[in-house]
C-alpha cells in the first residue's frame, strides 16, 4: 500500500512544522435543518465534516470531491466557499507540529448514495443543527458555528485565525 503524501512528507522532515490544507464540505439535507457528518475513527467525541488533505496535484475542489465520495459514496458538486481557517499545533497526537489550512464548501449531492467506508468513516447522519452539533475538536466546532451563523445570513466567505 502506498504511503499518504503526510506520511512521505514527515519522512524527509521529521517532527518540523509543516503546513498541510485541508479541504471539506457541508451537504445540507432537503429541508435545510440538518448537515452531514460523519463519526470519525480517530475521535471517539462528536463529529466532522466529510473531508481530508490535499494530495500533491489536487486543488482544493477536486479534494473536497475525492474525499466526499471516498468518505461518504457520495458525488457531489461545489457551490460555494464558506471559509478558510488556520490552526496552528506545537505538537500534534504523532508529535509533528503543524499549520493546518482548512478550506470549508457547501456541496450538493449530484449521486450516488450514503455509504461509510467503514476505515475513516464509522458513522454517518444528517445530524440536526439546532441545537449546534458538538464536534469532535474545538476547531471544528467553531467552524460548524460561523457556518450556521455567518454563512446562513451572508455569501461572503470567512476567515477564522488561529485562536478565533
Amino acid at each position: 500500500m502506498n504511503k499518504n503524501y503526510i506520511a512521505r512528507m514527515r519522512e524527509k522532515v521529521g517532527h518540523e512544522g509543516m503546513i498541510f490544507v485541508t479541504a471539506y464540505g457541508v451537504l445540507w439535507n432537503e429541508t435545510h435543518d440538518a448537515i452531514l457528518l460523519e463519526k470519525r475513527w480517530d475521535s471517539d467525541v462528536g463529529w466532522g465534516f466529510p473531508g481530508g488533505y490535499l494530495e500533491y496535484g489536487d486543488s482544493p475542489t477536486q479534494a473536497v470531491i475525492r474525499e466526499f465520495k471516498e468518505e461518504t459514496n457520495l458525488d457531489v458538486e461545489v457551490i460555494r466557499v464558506l471559509g478558510i481557517s488556520t490552526n496552528i499545533t506545537k505538537k500534534n497526537s504523532w508529535g509533528d507540529a503543524q499549520e493546518t489550512v482548512g478550506i470549508g464548501f457547501e456541496v450538493k449531492k449530484v449521486g450516488g448514495f450514503i455509504q461509510k467506508d467503514g476505515t475513516e468513516t464509522l458513522d454517518l447522519q444528517f445530524v440536526p443543527v439546532n441545537p449546534e452539533p458538538k464536534m469532535f475538536v474545538p476547531q471544528a466546532q467553531s467552524t460548524m458555528h460561523r457556518i450556521l451563523t455567518e454563512n446562513e445570513v451572508s455569501d461572503k466567505p470567512w476567515l477564522r485565525e488561529p485562536g478565533d
